[in-house]
């Protein structure tokens, strides 16, 4: 099967599951809405894996900085060390891009769903628009998806400090770029993928958000530098509580 095939496969399972929610609401904008929760919802797990590759990556990036104060001068010792500790830590630097890769055929079926809607598919939700499956005259809806997916990208997996911070600073001029670039692929695009990708955008900012929280990195076991108490419902061990143990 080519990979085209891959894409409407999944494009045909996913469409009986949005006329179905549908049937329910009465309204294709809101069942767009409720599709997208549900296929995030489905993806979380992967999210949940992100996270504590991003929790892994600063617990190996900090070993690497020691690495190099100790080894800079020495660029033989420290590839033979660098290579060591990617093994100690089980660190896979692309472990985060093939998280993405896998979730790139979802997001091409969903495209290939919403594209090849009926043009008499409305919402209330967007007056101003004719159809969900034609493209927004007034293209407001993609600037909103635009704004939103930048705006979400610079919401980090986990809190940064110290380094971190100056870091995501830099960052934020290549992720300001991708609001012409979110412009360029939904400005013809139909209303109904601006929908999906802005509520996916605010899920995403929402689910790091949470998954930032004191009880996510328990509850998930983000920290590998953390100890957790198994009788405390995975809630991280105090220092008083590990002596004891």
């Amino acid at each position: 099967m080519s990979n085209w095939g891959v894409i409407q496969f999944l494009a045909g399972v996913l469409h009986p599951v949005l006329t179905t929610i549908e049937s329910f609401v009465h309204d294709w904008g809101l069942a767009v809405i409720l599709f997208t929760l549900l296929v995030r919802m489905i993806l979380f797990p992967f999210s949940v894996r992100q996270a504590r590759f991003a929790w892994k990556n600063r617990k190996f990036s900090k070993a690497m900085m020691e690495l190099r104060k100790k080894l800079g001068d020495k660029p033989e010792k420290l590839r033979e060390e660098t290579t060591k500790l990617a093994l100690e830590h089980k660190f896979n630097p692309f472990g985060a891009i093939g998280t993405a890769i896998l979730q790139m055929p979802v997001f091409a079926a969903v495209y290939a769903l919403f594209y090849h809607f009926g043009s008499d598919i409305t919402s209330f939700l967007v007056p101003w628009s004719s159809a969900l499956g034609v493209s927004d005259p007034t293209h407001a809806m993609p600037i909103l998806a635009a704004l939103f997916t930048a705006g979400g990208a610079l919401v980090p997996l986990i809190q940064p400090e110290g380094i971190e911070q100056a870091a995501m600073l830099k960052k934020m001029t290549p992720m300001m770029m991708m609001l012409p670039i979110m412009l360029f692929v939904l400005w013809k695009a139909p209303v109904a993928i601006s929908l999906y990708m802005s509520t996916t955008a605010v899920w995403g900012m929402l689910e790091r958000t949470f998954l930032r929280s004191k009880f996510a990195v328990a509850r998930f076991r983000l920290d590998p530098d953390a100890i957790f108490s198994g009788g405390q419902g995975g809630v991280p061990a105090s220092e008083d509580e590990t002596k004891k143990a």
